[in-house]
């Protein structure tokens, strides 16, 4: 069925984007047409925030991955910490944030994928905008549920940093620096980009109308 279903990119209203290492990013945004309330808006302005320090943070992980391959521990070392202070603004947000919030794994990456042939009509961008807010935070469960009800097959695709394990990764691999064990730095670095929690589902329209 994967194969049967290809991004299209007038789909990629809600989602944010990903590129590790080229550091470019798919912007959200919502209609016109049917503005979300201001409290919503917030919301959503909020969770972009903490998913671009998520992203930056990556970047100078992927970065110094790259530095210590080519043996400049110094570049290596800045980008680190560079890292480590995002991931510690961004846990400490998140540790403020509402109660209801699962763990501490932060949605870098969220988007809908729709068939080329389907038309995006007003009604059908309405219908998606109602699970951004739940995308960008990460509320997958919540997000499939409301995509069934949408009416066509969609693929769902998102990633999420846990923050806790990776900046342990990132402050483990600081002091191997320190100790000039540059090997087992490397591999803490090639943990904390293993760490990332990624899935694609798909998702069919509910039958609400079965036969018999």
């Amino acid at each position: 069925m994967n194969d049967t279903l290809k991004t299209s990119t007038r789909a990629l209203l809600l989602a944010t984007g990903l590129a590790l290492g080229a550091g470019s990013v798919l912007a959200s945004s919502a209609s016109t047409s049917n503005p979300a309330s201001g409290v919503v808006e917030q919301q959503i302005r909020q969770a972009d925030s903490l998913a671009q320090s998520g992203r930056e943070a990556l970047s100078y992980i992927v970065a110094a991955g790259k530095l210590l391959s080519d043996q400049h521990t110094d570049e290596t070392r800045h980008y680190l910490e560079q890292a480590r202070d995002l991931l510690k603004q961004v846990e400490s947000r998140l540790s403020t944030g509402k109660q209801d919030k699962p763990s501490d794994l932060l949605p870098v990456y969220s988007q809908l994928g729709i068939k080329k042939d389907v038309e995006i009509t007003d009604q059908l961008r309405q219908k998606l905008e109602h699970v951004h807010l739940d995308m960008v935070q990460g509320r997958h469960q919540s997000v499939v549920e409301k995509l069934k009800t949408v009416g066509i097959e969609l693929q769902y695709s998102f990633v999420d940093l846990p923050v806790s394990a990776t900046l342990a990764k990132v402050e483990s691999a600081l002091k191997y620096l320190s100790a000039q064990k540059t090997r087992q730095a490397g591999e803490a670095l090639a943990d904390a980009q293993a760490g990332l929690i990624h899935d694609s589902i798909i998702v069919d329209a509910v039958d609400e109308n079965p036969a018999g």
